[in-house]
């Protein structure tokens, strides 16, 4: 039991380290969906709600109002949480939507809100674009200092069910300032692809690069087990991620869960719930 605890307190203290020192808290561990992280995050080509935080171009092929929740325990630590909410508007113009993630241990937090636009331009080529505030609070100081940041994305329908996906996080190097440091933000680039060969079975990939980390490879399966039962399994790194995960999906909702095992640090859990009207 003590061994446990012990574990926890080492974790604890390397992800805040590398949180203050290195500014990796958005260039996260895994991404946002249950459904995304179960396929190993490769969802820069893959539709769904929380392509709010993943490729916002593919919210513009969202055709109904929707709202997904997600909740992640990164690593099992006590006391560690991710919580995320993801909306979007289908509208004439186009679909607007909103954003928003916290995540936090101890006494540091990091709160990330956005507005995000998408539109189809002709039946196959979408973009998107949002604007994020980003806050931490600094612990040395008792309070939040956040910045202004961007993303953006393209989706690409190249022939029926063959999606190409590209995704740009924080273009502009946006950073904050506490007392002590300078804590500048990732810039990241994903691009992938989506395919569905058949109505039961789903393939996607994607090469994810960010200034904090190497080149990521990611692949993704989903099966569709039966009307409303599916099966999905994913792998990413370096370090190496395995995922597993399944989901149940009806007309007006759906509830996915994932696990993903990091090498290094353990198994994270992943809830979601998606509420279409």
């Amino acid at each position: 039991m003590q061994g446990i605890h012990l574990k926890s307190a080492f974790l604890t203290l390397v992800l805040v380290l590398n949180l203050l020192l290195k500014g990796y808290s958005i260039g996260d561990e895994t991404q946002i969906g249950a459904r995304e992280v179960a396929m190993g995050n490769s969802s820069v080509a893959l539709i769904s709600v929380f392509s709010a935080f993943n490729n916002q171009a593919a919210l513009a092929r969202i055709s109904r109002l929707s709202t997904a929740l997600d909740y992640q325990q990164p690593f099992r630590i006590k006391g560690y949480t991710q919580k995320s909410l993801a909306f979007v508007l289908p509208a004439k113009l186009a679909n607007f939507g909103f954003s928003l993630k916290q995540k936090g241990i101890l006494n540091y937090n990091e709160t990330r809100m956005g507005l995000v636009m998408a539109r189809n331009f002709g039946p196959a080529f979408s973009a998107g674009i949002q604007f994020n505030y980003f806050m931490i609070d600094f612990p040395e100081q008792g309070r939040q200092r956040g910045t202004f940041l961007i993303e953006m994305g393209i989706l690409y329908e190249i022939k029926n069910n063959l999606f190409f996906g590209f995704h740009l996080f924080n273009p502009a190097r946006a950073s904050i300032e506490s007392l002590n440091l300078t804590a500048k933000l990732p810039l990241r680039i994903t691009s992938g692809i989506s395919l569905k060969p058949s109505s039961h079975f789903l393939l996607s990939t994607a090469l994810d690069y960010c200034t904090e980390v190497p080149f990521q490879l990611c692949f993704g399966i989903e099966y569709q087990l039966a009307n409303r039962f599916f099966l999905r399994s994913g792998v990413s790194g370096k370090p190496i991620r395995h995922s597993v995960g399944l989901g149940y999906k009806t007309n007006f909702f759906a509830f996915d869960f994932a696990l993903v095992h990091h090498q290094n640090l353990g198994y994270t859990p992943s809830i979601c719930l998606t509420l279409n009207r």
